[in-house]
């Protein structure tokens, strides 16, 4: 239990999530409209397949996701992390289908980041052994990625790259293949999957001043595609002196 505690500690896990809601807090209401079009996505995709279980990847702080909503409607709820904040926990512990699941939802590349050599490593060898990893099965009658793809691969690879000094090529590579895997654990006709895809640059004139990609594995088609923009930092606090917006799509796969 301690070691894994100091596995996400170091890995920048716990520290991600307290800066989501710090950032949230920040940007006083301007993440409320990702925040709802997420939600209600969400919602859609329960009213249409009417399902018993939903297992929501990725959970943390529930911020997107209509929980009051889903107890309503679902005879199971899973909410899956890698770490759970205790806030959450005590709010939905007490909900007889609500249900906790600690997993590290990329089956193993975790592991495979912190306890990676400096001495040993090798960039095609070390994605062949992401790509080798098989992936989770879910079961749920539907499963959730909520802001996940890009964000997962980004705590993974930066950490890496504190214990090596990976090429941006490199990097870039290591993330596609996260991503890549990620997708693999989507059961087909049953997942929805909502992520950005780009981070925008703003000056304070609202100017656009540049643009990088956030995924950069092939996205499969999905049905019932909605796009939007996500105000998520205006505070010039994640990228200095400029503004960062986040292009999102969402998909039902």
């Amino acid at each position: 239990m301690i070691k894994k505690w100091l596995r996400n500690s170091r890995m920048g896990f716990l520290s991600g999530q307290s800066g989501i809601m710090r950032r949230m807090l920040r940007e006083e209401g301007g993440w409320q409209s990702h925040l709802i079009k997420t939600s209600e996505y969400i919602q859609q995709a329960v009213k249409d397949q009417q399902p018993k279980s939903i297992r929501i990847l990725g959970s943390g702080w529930l911020l997107d996701v209509p929980m009051q909503f889903l107890i309503e409607r679902c005879e199971r709820i899973i909410l899956t992390d890698i770490v759970h904040p205790n806030q959450i926990i005590n709010k939905y512990s007490g909900y007889n289908n609500v249900e906790f699941e600690t997993l590290d939802i990329t089956g193993g590349i975790v592991d495979l980041i912190y306890n990676q050599k400096k001495k040993d490593f090798e960039g095609n060898e070390f994605i062949q052994k992401i790509s080798a990893i098989k992936p989770l099965i879910f079961s749920e009658d539907i499963i959730v990625s909520v802001n996940l793809l890009s964000q997962l691969s980004v705590i993974l690879t930066d950490y890496l790259t504190k214990k090596i000094k990976l090429t941006d090529i490199q990097s870039m590579a290591i993330m596609e293949e996260i991503q890549k895997k990620h997708i693999e654990i989507l059961p087909a006709k049953k997942s929805v999957l909502i992520f950005d895809y780009e981070e925008e640059y703003h000056d304070e004139d609202g100017k656009l001043i540049g643009s990088k990609p956030t995924v950069y594995t092939t996205i499969p088609r999905g049905d019932g595609k909605r796009e939007w923009n996500w105000r998520f930092d205006t505070k010039m606090m994640y990228k200095e002196d400029c503004k960062t917006i986040l292009s999102v799509i969402a998909i039902r796969l």
